[in-house]
C-alpha cells in the first residue's frame, strides 16, 4: 500500500511479517502542541515503550487491534486516546492527596460554601497509568489537544457532583439553590 512505509516496517526479509513504527506519533503530536523538550522526550519514551501493549489491551477484539480507519486516521485515533487518557490522569493527579481523593474544592465550588470531602471512586486507573511519568504540565497540554481530553477531565467532575447530589439531598438542594438564578440545570452550569 503506498505510504504505508510511514507507519509500518518490515521486521525481517519475510514479506508477511511487519511491525509498527512509533516515531511518527511523537512528531505528529509535536506539530499540534508545544511541550518542553524533556516532556516530549518522556512522551516519546512512553509511546515507544508502552503504547503497543496499551493498544493491544484496550483496543483489541480477540487479540486483534481494530479501529475504523474510515472514521479517523491511525494518527487521530492515537492522538485522541492520548488526550483522553491525559484528561483522566490529570483529574486524578489534581484530586489525589495522601493516597485519597480530595474532593473538597470541587464540592465547595458546587454548593457555594467550604466543605471538607474525600472519597473513593471505582475507576480503571490502570488505563492511564502509561502516562504516570508525564508532568502535570504535559498532561494539561495533551488533555487540551483534542475534545476527548477535555471531555474526559470534565466528565469526572460531573460524575462526582451527580453522584453526591443523588446520594445526599442536602447537597442537591444547595446546588439547586446556587444554580437556580441561572435558569439552567446544575449539570449544564458545571
Amino acid at each position: 500500500m503506498p505510504g504505508s512505509e510511514n507507519f509500518f516496517g518490515k521486521e525481517n526479509t519475510d514479506e508477511l511479517k511487519i511491525h509498527c513504527k512509533y516515531d511518527w506519533i511523537s512528531k505528529n503530536i509535536s506539530e499540534k502542541v508545544i511541550l518542553r523538550n524533556k516532556e516530549m522526550d518522556e512522551l516519546t519514551n512512553v509511546i515507544e515503550e508502552k503504547l503497543a501493549e496499551h493498544v493491544l489491551k484496550y483496543w483489541s477484539e480477540d487479540n486483534i487491534v481494530k479501529r475504523d480507519l474510515e472514521v479517523r486516521t491511525v494518527g487521530e485515533w492515537i492522538n485522541n486516546e492520548i488526550s483522553f487518557l491525559s484528561g483522566f490522569a490529570l483529574w486524578f493527579r489534581e484530586k489525589e492527596k495522601d493516597g485519597e481523593l480530595d474532593l473538597s474544592n470541587l464540592i465547595s465550588e458546587a454548593i457555594g460554601e467550604n466543605v471538607s470531602a474525600s472519597g473513593e471512586i471505582e475507576f480503571d486507573t490502570k488505563r492511564f497509568e502509561i502516562l504516570k511519568s508525564l508532568t502535570s504540565n504535559a498532561l494539561t497540554v495533551l488533555k487540551d489537544m483534542s475534545p476527548a481530553g477535555k471531555i474526559a477531565y470534565r466528565s469526572m467532575d460531573v460524575a462526582v457532583i451527580k453522584g453526591i447530589s443523588e446520594g445526599d439531598d442536602q447537597y442537591a438542594t444547595k446546588m439547586k439553590e446556587r444554580t437556580l438564578p441561572y435558569q439552567r440545570p446544575w449539570w449544564k452550569f458545571w
